[in-house]
């Protein structure tokens, strides 16, 4: 059916009424008329999907993927003032709060992925719709990097009947990671040369148990299971805003460190940084990499971030999409922090959470980064200091 394209969902997903129920659909902007496909009926609302634009928006960036129309990768197609207007809305929504955010951003809107993950169908590399969930084969995906599509054309040349899914990951070196049933000494031989790591169902079968990436001045280890930011080419600049607004002084808390990529960033900048993790590999990383570039005033400790004491007064928060939980608020709350900076990759949570802290805290700056380009998804920073 023919609809037009009324607004963008808090998650860029355009809105537009069929029958008068409420239909996302994908990689649409606003004004346009398209061809839609409905896949999913709810009570009150559809998902839809694009069968062929008719109208097109002129904000609309031509994207060059030969796969744009099949995979789930990339779902949004508008310029950044679509997604920093959509992050103002939903501050004034649902924190009340009115905020004109810095903007950042990509130095590319291709080639900045560190990472992929596929799966299998018929013997194939594929990518998951977003919505469908339907399995649709590649041999390249633009938004990566060239080693991680060079591996990706190898592995387009076997079948991979078997394994359940491969990650690609790493910037100079290259790690893969295979999870199903295979003989793993086909692809081996297929890698050996071209990637530095191979893992088979958690056991390094090729290489090191570990890939670095460098960040500024610093060599991060990436291990398998590792969070790292996505996009190489804007993690600096992510960090240097961190950094700026951190500031310098005594005590440094980076809460949800992860493998210390920020608390070692910063750490020029203070006498004395820890680093809490709930993950264990993460902390295994975060205490090679202290190693690895020489910092010597920073530790890290193995713990729940909602289960801590914080006697610091610069804290860090890097939390999950989820954002924080009500004891890790509370323990902020009630804590003698002068000054929180909050690494956020959901608005929502976000101004959710700003909400809950805006009596105890004034906000000094917001900055947006557009860390996740042709893509519905944002990075941002923001500086609180207690009133």
């Amino acid at each position: 059916m023919i609809v037009k394209i009324d607004n963008l969902s808090h998650d860029l997903k355009g809105i537009a009424k069929v029958n008068g129920k409420v239909t996302f659909i994908d990689n649409v902007l606003p004004g346009e008329v398209v061809n839609i496909k409905i896949f999913e009926e709810k009570k009150n609302y559809n998902k839809g999907k694009v069968i062929s634009y008719i109208e097109k928006s002129k904000d609309r960036i031509i994207n060059n993927c030969p796969y744009f129309d099949k995979c789930g990768g990339c779902s949004f197609s508008g310029t950044m003032e679509y997604k920093k207007n959509i992050f103002m809305d939903i501050f004034k929504r649902y924190a009340g709060i009115e905020i004109i955010p810095d903007v950042i951003y990509s130095d590319s809107i291709y080639g900045y992925r560190n990472k992929i993950t596929m799966k299998i169908s018929n013997g194939k590399l594929s990518l998951v719709e977003e919505e469908s969930n339907e399995l649709v084969n590649i041999e390249k995906c633009l938004l990566c990097n060239d080693k991680i599509n060079s591996v990706i054309e190898r592995l387009s040349s076997i079948n991979l009947d078997g394994l359940k899914e491969v990650i690609i990951r790493g910037t100079d070196s290259i790690m893969v990671i295979l999870k199903g049933e295979y003989d793993y000494d086909i692809v081996t031989k297929l890698l050996e040369g071209y990637v530095d790591s191979i893992i088979y169902n958690d056991v390094c079968v090729y290489g090191d148990e570990y890939i670095t990436i460098n960040v500024g001045k610093y060599k991060y280890s990436v291990f398998p299971d590792s969070f790292f930011q996505v996009n190489t080419l804007m993690i600096s600049k992510l960090y240097d805003i961190v950094k700026e607004c951190a500031g310098k002084g005594d005590k440094l808390l980076d809460l949800y460190c992860g493998a210390g990529t920020i608390g070692i960033y910063l750490a020029d900048n203070f006498n004395k940084v820890r680093g809490i993790e709930i993950n264990k590999d993460a902390i295994r990383g975060a205490n090679l990499n202290k190693e690895i570039n020489g910092v010597n005033n920073i530790s890290f400790e193995l713990g729940n971030a909602n289960n801590i004491k914080i006697d610091e007064d610069t804290v860090v928060v890097d939390p999950p999409r989820s954002g924080l939980d009500d004891k890790t608020r509370n323990i902020i709350i009630n804590s003698n922090i002068k000054k929180l900076v909050y690494v956020s990759c959901n608005p929502i949570t976000l101004a959710r959470d700003i909400n809950i802290f805006k009596d105890k805290y004034d906000i000094k700056s917001v900055t947006l980064f557009d860390n996740f380009p042709n893509t519905g998804h944002m990075e941002s920073v923001c500086l609180l200091e207690r009133k």
